[in-house]
């Protein structure tokens, strides 16, 4: 019985193995799994392909949500600096002045005050800003203790009817008011929204007369924001201002269901912290911060579309794909060869279809109306770039490669050619009306959009007058000589317009600080210009040979590179002079030893000439022999201007480091007053808020506003030890407007909140 057992279950095995083998080779089970063997690889890579894909528009959405938020802000920033300006022009008004020197009880006030009154009216309306609110802008006379607004004078208690539909506290204003001396200009939150706050006084030193109060229209401020016109579908999301200590100025939302962040991670142009992404923007002349504050899977929302979508599309094509494996194993037994030969039949062989990749291309190509918007922002930051240039407003290599950079410029390996371009060149006007003006700004527009035709983003141009034009060609990126391209340009207008330009060509240059050498040859050159030889190039044969260069950019730009100590930049200078003088040109005695006199003159200018009269000596030493060795000459020059400019490096550190030393003391004397901050500080020594924040943490290696932060608060943990003293006291007393600030900052400095730390201080 036990046998049969054995042999029964024997059977069995072998049953089951023949079933399995019968199974393997059944052709349609066969195919079956190659099919899906087949199609699981391909997806396999698919998949691969797509997350690589994803983090790449992951990285896009990041980057337009952070230049969306840039643009905005440097839009934002130009009117503030408008502002700033149109306060200055105000503040400089002699009627204003006037106005407010008068005292209770002067007579002979009427005349000045009215016009006073039209004066301020004009200076509100006559520059487009729309972050002015105009309807809100006032000037405070201390003397005669009455608000100049809406084209009429309150006294204060009458006034306050208006502060209070502001939302601000009209003791505190009365009391600020009073004490004008003790405040700066700067940008800060008052009532519902902020404002810029600027006291004159008719000398610049003395007793502040007045107030002058800009206030900023927060729905203007939104408009500006325009990237939150994609966000208003958005659940939750919060954009902010806040300076540089971290006070906020404006804000869309409220902030308390928010994560808090400190200064430092706010130098992170994105960030990602508690389920939220935080993106900053920082402006460069008002030095304030713009967040934008939204969870991450909103911020990604388009992201996490795509990748549901490819989701449901690759289980869509595993079903559709399995079924059809199964059906077409059961048909046909073959049907990879079916579907090759089917292909081919056709023409199209495998190897024509796109990969997978390319539906994600084809997806990603959706965000190109958003790169657009900032290639437009960027070609006008380009234009801004070539303006400041031109006007050799740049002093330093770094800050011309930090400028070019954020302009998207590429300035390594090129070479710029400039053309000075002159219309209605045969017309002497002696006078030029307004429609004149307008038809030659026409006439120009025209002459450069050709110019643009055909060199596209390789010219610029900068207006001299109201009928010249700097172009600057990036010659590297150009086909046609600039010569032929003037003149056959020239011709155009000409058969166009029936009007004749001369053009001087200026050399070639491939250092941008040097781009003034340039300038100068195109201005010599469209001198020589005449009716039968209208475009004309630079050549050493132009100049007067026996009169020394020295063109007044020139010594701007030495004095300016000697006084920050920048050797290399001095020096290229020096080397363009001497070939300039003692190459192109003959030089007499007379004329050399006037071109020796204009390089004392620079170091007179320096105030430097007492210090280094024995080297001054012995240049001149040079000039006492029979033949002047030109060489000798510049040879000592050199070595007297890398000195100077050595000394000045170290008296400049010597300077920065004193300062830094000096503010430091004076932030420990007054870091519990709520008005210290960097306007304050930059007003008391006399530097703007962005330097004297630059040198700060240069000179000390940390932020400003985080060592402020931290005397309050290791003065606010001394005060929590008293616990007759409430955290709102505390807060008071450190210096901060609001306990909502002192309690994040507090938690920045010492990872817990005010409370928590009196309760560690209870326990201990």
């Amino acid at each position: 019985m036990a046998g049969c057992d054995i042999m029964s279950a024997k059977k069995q095995r072998i049953s089951k193995g023949y079933g399995m083998k019968k199974l393997v080779r059944n052709s349609t089970s066969t195919f079956l799994l190659s099919y899906i063997v087949v199609l699981v690889i391909p997806l396999l890579i698919a998949a691969a392909g797509f997350q690589i894909a994803f983090r790449i528009v992951e990285e896009n959405l990041k980057v337009t949500h952070i230049n969306m938020l840039q643009r905005s802000a440097d839009t934002i920033e130009n009117e503030l600096v408008n502002m700033e300006s149109v306060a200055l022009q105000i503040a400089s008004d002699s009627t204003i002045l006037e106005m407010a020197s008068k005292k209770k009880g002067d007579n002979n006030y009427i005349l000045p005050a009215m016009e006073a009154l039209n004066n301020f009216t004009l200076y509100l309306n006559y520059r487009d800003i729309d972050l002015l609110d105009s309807q809100r802008a006032y000037i405070y006379l201390k003397n005669s203790d009455l608000v100049l607004y809406e084209k009429s004078y309150y006294k204060p208690d009458i006034f306050k009817n208006y502060l209070k539909n502001w939302g601000i506290d009209y003791d505190s204003w009365r009391l600020e008011m009073a004490q004008a001396d003790s405040l700066s200009s700067n940008f800060r939150h008052n009532g519902d929204g902020f404002e810029y706050v600027f006291p004159f006084s008719q000398q610049m030193f003395g007793e502040k007369q007045g107030v002058i109060v800009l206030r900023i229209d927060g729905d203007a401020v939104t408009r500006k924001m325009e990237f939150i016109n994609d966000l208003n579908s958005r659940e939750t999301y919060m954009v902010e201002i806040l300076d540089v200590t971290g006070e906020q100025l404006w804000a869309s939302h409220s902030a308390e269901e928010f994560p808090e962040f400190s200064l430092s991670e706010l130098e992170n142009s994105y960030l990602e912290k508690d389920g939220m992404s935080i993106i900053t923007a920082r402006s460069e002349k008002v030095d304030l911060y713009y967040v934008l504050v939204l969870p991450v899977k909103e911020s990604l929302s388009q992201l996490s579309t795509l990748k549901n979508i490819v989701l449901l599309l690759m289980l869509a094509a595993v079903v559709a794909g399995a079924a059809m494996a199964l059906l077409q194993a059961v048909r046909k037994g073959r049907p990879a060869d079916e579907a090759l030969h089917a292909l081919a039949n056709r023409g199209e062989a495998p190897e024509r279809y796109a990969n997978l990749g390319t539906a994600v291309a084809e997806i990603v190509k959706k965000h190109e109306n958003v790169l657009q918007e900032v290639e437009k922002d960027k070609i006008t930051r380009q234009k801004n770039f070539f303006d400041e240039l031109l006007k050799a407003e740049f002093s330093t290599e770094s800050q011309l490669r930090t400028s070019a950079e954020k302009a998207g410029v590429d300035i390594d390996n090129q070479f710029y050619q400039t053309a000075f371009i002159q219309l209605f060149s045969g017309n002497d006007f002696s006078e030029v009306d307004n429609r004149t003006i307008n038809e030659i700004r026409v006439l120009s527009r025209l002459m450069k959009n050709h110019l643009r035709e055909i060199c596209g983003n390789n010219v610029w141009f900068h207006k001299k007058n109201y009928n010249s034009e700097i172009a600057i060609f990036a010659i590297d990126n150009m086909e046609e000589d600039v010569f032929d391209l003037i003149r056959q340009t020239g011709e155009w207008v000409l058969a166009e317009c029936k009007i004749e330009i001369t053009s001087g060509i200026g050399g070639t240059c491939n250092n941008l600080l040097l781009i003034w050498r340039s300038m100068e040859e195109a201005r010599i050159a469209l001198e020589n210009c005449s009716r039968e030889n209208p475009v004309v190039s630079y050549r050493a044969e132009l100049v007067k040979r026996d009169e020394c260069y020295f063109p007044a950019i020139a010594r701007e730009k030495l004095e300016e590179s000697i006084r920050c100590g920048q050797w290399q930049e001095t020096k290229d200078i020096l080397i363009l002079l001497e070939t300039e003088n003692c190459v192109n040109r003959m030089l007499h005695r007379k004329q050399f030893i006037k071109l020796n006199q204009k390089f004392m003159d620079v170091l007179g200018g320096l105030e430097q000439r007492e210090e280094l009269q024995e080297k001054v000596l012995w240049i001149n030493e040079v000039l006492m022999q029979p033949e002047i060795s030109t060489q000798e000459y510049f040879q000592r020059l050199r070595q007297l201007y890398r000195r100077v400019c050595s000394d000045n490096v170290e008296k400049k550190q010597e300077q920065k480091s004193r300062m830094v030393d000096e503010i430091k003391v004076y932030i420990e004397a007054h870091f519990c007053e709520p008005d210290m901050g960097l306007a304050r500080v930059g007003s008391e020594f006399r530097v703007s808020e962005s330097y004297l924040s630059t040198l700060f943490k240069e000179q000390s290696g940390v932020n400003f506003g985080d060592f402020l932060e931290t005397l309050r608060i290791g003065k606010a943990c001394e005060l929590l030890q008293d616990k007759s003293i409430t955290v709102n006291e505390v807060a008071e007393e450190v210096g901060y407007n609001s306990v909502q600030s002192f309690r994040r900052a507090f938690k920045r400095v010492r990872g817990v909140s005010p409370k928590e730390q009196r309760e560690r201080n209870e326990m201990e």
